[in-house]
């Protein structure tokens, strides 16, 4: 009974998004954008440097101040996003990356936090599994950056953190065995997955 409830709860939610920003897009006014729906009225006024189409899950990613941000359909924040390839951050097996003090952290595809920023760094899920570290740090190398030192650990799409954040680098993961192959004082080990 309450499986149904839940069910058709997040039916109409999901509904209730998409018909929100259904017809709606963005247009261009003195060089900044906004948001019109699809009688032309402006739903949100001309002030973005840059926009993405509102999504499917009745969120958009627009440029402010310089930085990906994820909004809803009534211009309310939801997220900076984390800046890949000049873009906001693509969603690999359900999550993309934010940016929240600093850190790093996932969400959804409606722009909810799902994994708290708590990592200097993290890599996109692959298998069920994400790369973190802290004390790591981007540096610029030509048009891109890469990650220079710090402690690296494995979290899995809970949250979880299935390998401590303690080790030089992690160089495979094995998702059936739930294991990995670490480099730990000069060595390379092979260890369990928690």
């Amino acid at each position: 009974m309450y499986q149904k409830i839940f069910l058709v709860s997040m039916l109409f939610l999901t509904g209730s998004l998409f018909a929100q920003t259904k017809g709606v897009s963005s247009f261009e006014e003195n060089g900044l954008f906004g948001f019109k729906d699809k009688k032309g009225k402006v739903i949100i006024k001309p002030q973005y440097e840059q926009a993405m189409e509102f999504t499917k899950s009745g969120v958009a990613f627009v440029v402010s101040k310089n930085k990906w941000i994820c909004i809803d359909a009534k211009n309310k924040f939801l997220l900076e996003s984390f800046l890949y390839d000049n873009g906001p951050d693509y969603i690999s097996e359900s999550l993309a990356r934010y940016v929240e003090e600093g850190k790093m952290g996932f969400h959804n595809e409606r722009c909810q936090k799902v994994i708290e920023a708590l990592y200097d760094f993290a890599y996109p899920f692959e298998n069920g599994y994400a790369l973190v570290c802290n004390g790591c740090e981007l540096q610029p190398e030509g048009e891109h950056k890469r990650i220079v030192g710090g402690k690296y650990g494995i979290l899995n799409k809970k949250g979880k953190i299935v390998l401590p954040i303690e080790y030089e680098a992690i160089l495979n993961i094995d998702a059936k065995r739930r294991s990995a192959e670490v480099k730990q004082d000069g060595k390379i080990l092979n260890v369990k997955l928690k």
